[in-house]
């Protein structure tokens, strides 16, 4: 309560400098004022982006507003303190688009997005998220690949081969093949560790997404062509699916492991090993990490240090067969209901997220920090986020800013199908990822695992069951 009332405070003090433009209001009788905020560690791109969109739209005005902090949740939670203390920036990030939505924050943009040329080239599963009934209360700005960081140094020298019936190496790199499979990838984790070694040779085969295997959310939607994300089909979801269960019990069977296979080790190993208390692809210990386009300054870093990294795509259900769907990872941006331009709110909504012209002015920016880099003598700068949208022009300029990153090509190929999270928009899911890893449930997550695999099917009508309950209660509050 103190930490919300100091914001309140802190969020009132800056409406004394921001009430003219901070809500869409004040200007000249010709100009119109906005406000934009967001969570992006680079304000500069920002800076500039928002300079070159009030160059294409002279009459517009924006003000970057800095005094929003945090990330993610807390970015969000301020937002609604904002909201309150009536100093709600016109467009603005989130991380959840349903709790915005339910507080009356955002604005129902369908008729734009609707009536927008460029909205009809974003890709087809991109389209379908942050829909609630007939309302959009958000666009998707960017999306960031989902994949495998590999150690390529690991592999290579790691005497591992392609072996019948277990996995598939190439025989003149040393590296695994980039049509991988499920069943490959949990092979190879499983042999390519060693562990315990010591400061020189220890090998953790496979670091978790946010520390667990996140099989039983991606291997579905791989192997069902009418799944989403976690079995999302759009009306429901479906752990009941044979698809959820078998990958739930892999799931559970890799994370039950403790003999270096993953991250999750035996009580007191980091006091024995504490060389293993880092960020094991980062330090050099790592062979596989599951992880996000976001982190790809890892793979600079690393460099640095003489660890050389690939980013190698999701493993696929079986070799050769059917389509790849890539998973992704979507951000959104809003617009204030309480904006008094909202014509021109989602104007610069668009500029900063999805739109064409945007893009092409945000490639621009980078090609020209990445040619000062080059000139500093400095390790240039590797783009983490890409467009959501078919713009063929603007992803041939796009090759040439993630040069040296090897196995990301396969990715790209496949972009079109690319499925997107559903964490930031799906109503309910949050309290449901809540409940499922609350420590005093007795069906929670890491309590099902200490007593098998075989509990996944057990779990599964009772996880079922409460998702679409939550999804069902939350999307209500959505539609009133």
């Amino acid at each position: 309560m103190k930490k919300t009332l100091l914001t309140i405070m802190l969020f009132v003090s800056t409406l004394i400098l921001v009430a003219c433009g901070g809500n869409g209001g004040g200007g000249s009788k010709n100009t119109i004022s906005l406000s934009y905020a967001d969570w992006n560690a680079d304000v500069e791109t920002t800076e500039l982006m928002i300079a070159a969109f009030e160059e294409e739209y002279p009459h517009i005005k924006v003000e970057l507003r800095t005094d929003i902090g945090g990330h993610g949740e807390e970015f969000t939670n301020n937002l609604v303190d904002a909201a309150g203390a009536g100093i709600l920036p016109d467009v603005f990030a989130t991380d959840n688009v349903p709790v915005i939505a339910e507080k009356g924050l955002t604005l129902d943009v369908a008729p734009y997005w609707d009536a927008d040329e460029d909205a009809k080239l974003v890709y087809e599963f991109m389209q379908k998220t942050a829909i609630y009934g007939n309302r959009r209360y958000a666009i998707p700005s960017f999306q960031f690949l989902k994949g495998i960081m590999i150690n390529l140094d690991i592999f290579e020298n790691s005497g591992l081969k392609t072996t019948e019936g277990k996995y598939r190496f190439d025989a003149t790199t040393g590296l695994p093949v980039k049509d991988w499979t499920f069943e490959e990838f949990v092979e190879i984790a499983k042999d390519i560790k060693n562990y315990p070694g010591n400061e020189e040779t220890t090998i953790i085969g496979l670091d978790t997404w946010y520390g667990a295997p996140d099989f039983n959310q991606v291997w579905p939607m791989m192997t069902n062509p009418d799944f989403m994300y976690d079995t999302w089909d759009g009306e429901k979801f479906n752990y009941n699916s044979q698809a959820w269960i078998d990958a739930t019990k892999v799931k559970m069977e890799v994370h039950a492991l403790t003999d270096g296979t993953t991250v999750r080790l035996e009580e007191g190993a980091l006091e024995l090993y504490p060389y293993l208390d880092s960020y094991v692809i980062q330090s050099g210990y790592g062979a596989m990490n599951i992880e996000g386009s976001w982190q790809f300054n890892i793979i600079q870093s690393a460099k640095e240090e003489g660890i050389n990294i690939g980013f190698w795509p999701y493993p696929r259900p079986a070799e050769g067969k059917g389509e790849f769907f890539p998973p992704v990872i979507l951000d959104y941006l809003a617009i204030s209901a309480d904006t008094e331009y909202p014509e021109e709110a989602y104007l610069l909504g668009k500029w900063m997220s999805y739109g064409r012209d945007g893009w092409a002015k945000r490639i621009e920016i980078f090609e020209e920090r990445r040619a000062d880099e080059e000139a500093e003598g400095i390790p240039v700068s590797l783009l983490d986020r890409y467009p959501v949208a078919n713009y063929p022009e603007i992803w041939e300029r796009i090759d040439p800013l993630v040069e040296g990153i090897e196995g990301i090509q396969e990715t790209f190929a496949h972009i079109h199908n690319g499925k997107p999270d559903i964490d930031k928009w799906m109503p309910g899911y949050r309290d449901f990822i809540r409940w499922m890893t609350d420590p005093e449930n007795p069906h929670n997550f890491d309590a099902m695992t200490e007593q098998g695999p075989q509990t996944a099917e057990t779990i599964a009508p009772i996880y079922n069951q409460k998702v679409n309950e939550l999804y069902k209660e939350s999307l209500e509050q959505l539609m009133r």
